[in-house]
């Protein structure tokens, strides 16, 4: 009860070898389901994604009357030229680069921004990632 505490030895967590993180400028940046483009007033680019509406009465409601949940994002110029850059086949390496030469910045600026603002569509579910099974090499 009151004895020594018998230390766990550390060659079991040694043993255990970590996966390398994987880069995360290999994901392939994909338009979610339901999201279509439009363009606004003064050649915007709107992005406009449906939804139901709201669970409980709302959704019940919305079923019978076919009400959608309409959501919209106004993209800027940088915004817009990485919307265009996005065809399923490009990664993000590749579209944070186009971005820097479009930006004229830094290549850890542009990487940085192109990291926060897939984040931000991510959230809004307007964008997804595929992630590719085996890391490219180089």
């Amino acid at each position: 009860m009151f004895g020594r505490r018998i230390k766990k030895s550390n060659t079991a967590a040694q043993s255990v070898q970590r996966k390398p993180a994987r880069d995360p400028f290999e994901a392939v940046p994909m338009v979610a389901e339901g999201v279509r483009t439009e363009v606004g007033k003064d050649g915007v680019t709107v992005l406009v994604s449906a939804t139901l509406v709201p669970m409980r009465y709302a959704r019940l409601l919305g079923r019978f009357l076919g009400r959608e949940r309409i959501a919209r994002v106004i993209l800027d110029e940088n915004g817009t030229f990485f919307w265009r850059q996005i065809d399923g086949i490009r990664n993000l390496g590749q579209i944070a680069n186009a971005v820097r030469k479009q930006m004229n910045r830094p290549e850890m600026e542009a990487r940085a921004a192109v990291i926060s603002f897939t984040k931000d569509l991510m959230k809004r579910n307007l964008l997804s990632l595929k992630v590719p099974l085996t890391p490219n090499k180089p």
